[in-house]
């Protein structure tokens, strides 16, 4: 994370105001655990539709096989800069494909955050390929891939 945080410093700083990478590391560390807990709690009552939203900010409507993103909502400090990706396979079903720290304002500014856009198109492309389009079809999918792997 050092040199994550040095590399990209002057993003931290225009964009959070942070200079001190040490405490951006911290945060960082102390976010990743916050989001973990919340991934790992998941009970039958856990709704993951609370924790994912559309990727794009603007995006109204549900749609088949939707690109979403998960992250902190309750950072005091400042915002969260730690994104979970995910494809959503319907209400509570979701795929995550990856995760970035995300210092700017979109995805396309820099080369790490749009990887994990390339990989959610990758994800999503198979999936309609291989004509997944819930998360019942997703489990046949799997169910089929370890029976063919036996």
């Amino acid at each position: 994370m050092w040199n994550f945080f040095t590399e990209n410093l002057s993003d931290l700083e225009s964009y959070f105001k942070i200079t001190d990478v040490d405490q951006a590391i911290y945060d960082t560390i102390e976010d990743s655990e916050e989001l973990e807990c919340l991934i790992l709690d998941i009970s039958p009552d856990a709704n993951l539709d609370h924790l994912f939203r559309p990727l794009e900010n603007n995006r109204t409507v549900e749609m088949m096989l939707g690109k979403e993103k998960a992250r902190l909502q309750n950072r005091e400090e400042h915002a969260s800069w730690l994104r979970l990706y995910a494809i959503k396979l319907e209400p509570g079903h979701y795929i995550i494909t990856g995760g970035a720290i995300k210092l700017t304002r979109t995805m396309q500014e820099r080369d790490h955050t749009l990887k994990e856009l390339a990989k959610m198109e990758q994800v999503r492309n198979l999936l309609i390929e291989e004509g997944v389009v819930d998360a019942e079809g997703f489990e046949d999918y799997t169910n089929e891939l370890l029976s063919n792997n036996k």
